[in-house]
């Protein structure tokens, strides 16, 4: 599915003239289960193969596994194939939550805080089971200056740094941590990367800091082994400034979101309003809500109309949902890059992104420069972009 559609239609619009399959994915995510529609989905669906890979490609297919488990009339092929991903799901969760534990003992023995952010806990916070969300990765947040133990953790633990590779300049290091905000580890044993968190978001300007692991909450992912993770409160500003980081491409982002906020009432979602104000993400939290309602996965809220930059955000995720893949193609290197900068109404917010866009992790590791010439990226970035071309184009 591809095409300027999400750009093109109304808002009410988009979903029911969308194919039956990208539907009927779409129900599979609500929460509680939507039960008649998804029944009437089902059985108006008439291309599986689609189905699958809309499951495949939103990254749900334990979401699809539980929602169609009951309805009749699924092809057996199909259900066999769902209850396999499935399974398989379950296994990496398992080997996640064995590491998890393992680490968690260290950082307690040690008085080291930290919170596991979004995967298994986050599945078992808004679903009441560790099992539906699929889980590619480990995030865990620590606070900056506990960086350096918990790395050395990880690796006695028999994890390999991936990104950044190799030793690290003190002036590249000083980079990563002022423009991005983890590093990412593998654990070869069993093939799970975990990316290791000094903050929440690249953007340091709506990064909420140390305040976070003052008031965290703890999630039982398995009989005897509870996580420590973020309360509601920098939850939610975490899963919308993600999801609108990336434009809201999977459903499986759109699917927490939603079941996030199905507790809350009316009065409460003027506060969530006010509290992204307050964060300085309102932007993000009004085209969340937006793309929600769009899907059907949230009842309409009684919001302030939206602005222009905000209408345009929320094309754009529209659209992001219904490309092939997010990463490919000229939605990643246009849409995807300018709508961060919308993220946000603060200048502030818009200066850093800047910040954060015009300097490459691949310049940094390519070509080393020291302190005093880091200023030079920026003005490097095509030169060095046209030679790594060149080089993969030639591999």
């Amino acid at each position: 599915m591809s095409g300027d559609k999400g750009h093109s239609q109304p808002k009410a619009a988009f979903l029911q003239q969308q194919t039956a399959a990208f539907q009927l994915a779409v129900a599979c995510c609500t929460w509680p289960l939507d039960i008649p529609r998804i029944e009437q989905t089902a059985d108006a669906q008439t291309d599986w193969s689609e189905f699958l890979a809309m499951v495949k490609r939103h990254r749900i297919p334990g979401l699809a596994h539980r929602a169609l488990k009951s309805v009749s009339g699924i092809p057996e092929q199909v259900r066999q194939e769902l209850s396999s991903k499935a399974h398989a799901s379950i296994l990496g969760n398992l080997r996640c939550i064995a590491l998890l534990s393992q680490l968690d003992k260290q950082f307690r023995s040690r008085g080291i805080q930290y919170a596991v952010l979004k995967g298994i806990p986050l599945s078992q916070q808004l679903y009441g089971e560790s099992s539906l969300r699929q889980t590619r990765d480990i995030d865990l947040l620590v606070a900056p200056h506990d960086f350096e133990a918990v790395e050395h953790i990880l690796l006695q633990t028999g994890l390999r740094r991936k990104e950044p590779e190799g030793e690290l300049t003190p002036q590249l290091r000083r980079l990563w941590f002022d423009l991005r905000h983890h590093f990412s580890y593998v654990y070869p044993q069993h093939g799970i990367t975990l990316e290791l968190h000094w903050r929440l978001f690249d953007n340091s300007d709506i990064d909420p800091g140390p305040c976070v692991f003052q008031e965290l909450a703890q999630v039982e992912v398995s009989r005897g082994v509870s996580l420590p993770v973020l309360r509601r409160k920098y939850l939610l500003s975490h899963l919308i400034v993600h999801g609108g980081s990336h434009a809201w491409c999977r459903l499986k982002w759109l699917s927490d979101v939603a079941a996030l906020l199905a507790d809350f009432s009316a009065d409460d979602r003027i506060h969530l309003l006010q509290q992204a104000r307050d964060q300085g993400v309102e932007p993000a939290f009004l085209q969340a809500i937006a793309v929600c309602e769009a899907l059907e996965l949230l009842p309409s809220y009684d919001i302030p109309p939206a602005s222009a930059s905000v209408r345009w955000l929320i094309s754009v995720a529209l659209h992001g949902l219904l490309e092939e893949e997010p990463a490919r193609g000229y939605f990643q290197a246009r849409h995807l890059m300018l709508s961060r900068f919308t993220l946000s109404p603060r200048l502030s917010y818009r200066l850093q992104e800047f910040k954060v866009q015009v300097f490459s992790t691949d310049d940094w590791s390519m070509f080393p420069l020291p302190r005093w010439l880091t200023f030079a990226y920026p003005l490097l970035r095509v030169p060095l972009w046209l030679i790594r071309r060149s080089f993969y184009s030639l591999r």
